[in-house]
């Protein structure tokens, strides 16, 4: 079956997985990980995934480039799927399909690559002559008029009305594919119980747990209210204004899986009702 539903986890996890070894020892010095040289085909994005992708691409790149997402992506072919829609022009790919009513599939090569395949499987392929050009991420940064609310609305009611119903497990933040926060740990060689000389790991984190903002002496955000409004605040306030995008693609995963059953987009109507 080629159509589906959303999955629960995003793809992005391919890139960058809830535990990943990101520095490894052997014999007092680096090793390569294998891991590293593998090629990947993700099949079947949906245009949301695809979306995320390209967004975490450039947060993963900027400023710094984050070199083990970077080899793991450069890797990767993606394969887009839909019935209705097409990539945008500025969103990166290697081939998008689009299924025709004769059981077969109209083809936007968007790289080398995807060229390749479609080459290859001619039969298969009805081609698009809209040959997509490569990925340039705009440096237009839009005004957004929701970011300028949600920085003004902290002292609001509604972060105490979720907090009293939120259990702040932080899944909204595991299902998004736009949610990118993670925590480090160094390990050393422990006989019988780790399987590394040495090793630096990151999982993934949420900044709704009750410990993200934790340090030795001090919890910047130790009340639930105040972790909800930062999750809001970093998706429609901050990315926007550091990237030209917010964190959300409208998959609605936090929405379908969050065990409170809270909906962002009705937080986001209230505000924009009330201060718009």
């Amino acid at each position: 079956m080629l159509h589906y539903p959303i999955t629960t986890l995003p793809p992005a996890k391919y890139f960058f997985p809830a535990r990943q070894t990101i520095l490894e020892f052997k014999n007092n010095r680096e090793a390569e990980k294998e891991s590293d040289k593998k090629n990947k085909v993700i099949f079947g994005l949906s245009l949301f995934d695809l979306k995320a992708i390209n967004r975490l691409d450039k947060i993963f790149g900027e400023p710094t480039q984050d070199e083990v997402y970077g080899v793991t992506r450069k890797n990767s072919i993606l394969i887009s799927m839909s019935e209705d829609f097409d990539p945008k022009n500025d969103q990166a790919f290697d081939l998008h399909l689009r299924k025709t009513g004769d059981n077969k599939y109209i083809a936007w090569v968007g790289s080398k690559q995807g060229q390749k395949i479609v080459d290859a499987n001619s039969d298969l392929f009805i081609k698009s002559k809209d040959i997509r050009k490569k990925y340039k991420p705009s440096k237009k940064y839009p005004k957004n008029k929701r970011a300028e609310i949600l920085a003004n609305s902290k002292g609001d009611k509604i972060w105490d009305k979720l907090a009293e119903i939120c259990f702040g497990c932080g899944i909204c933040s595991y299902v998004c594919p736009m949610c990118y926060c993670f925590d480090t740990e160094d390990i050393v060689k422990i006989e019988g119980i780790t399987k590394c000389e040495g090793c630096r790991q990151r999982s993934w984190d949420s900044c709704m747990t009750a410990d993200f903002a934790a340090i030795s002496s001090h919890d910047f955000r130790p009340e639930l209210r105040d972790r909800i409004y930062n999750w809001y605040h970093h998706k429609f306030v901050r990315m926007p204004k550091e990237y030209g995008f917010s964190g959300c693609v409208s998959c609605k995963r936090c929405i379908t899986y969050c065990p409170a059953k809270i909906n962002f987009r009705e937080t986001l109507d209230y505000l924009e009702e009330k201060y718009g």
